[in-house]
């Protein structure tokens, strides 16, 4: 079996709709933003609750 693949395709377009891929990427970005933010805070010597979001 080869690797499987992240979508499934139907006549060369994938079966995933744009608005659930733009809510995929939205998360990541919120959560790369928590990441730096609690990085920043940590070099000023302060603790950053994780996954509280203000």
């Amino acid at each position: 079996m080869g690797r499987p693949v992240p979508y499934i395709e139907a006549d060369g377009l994938p079966l995933v709709r744009p608005y659930v891929i733009a809510w995929e990427r939205e998360q990541e970005q919120r959560r790369q933003r928590e990441r730096r933010r609690a990085a920043v805070l940590a070099t000023l010597g302060q603790d950053y609750p994780a996954g509280v979001t203000a």
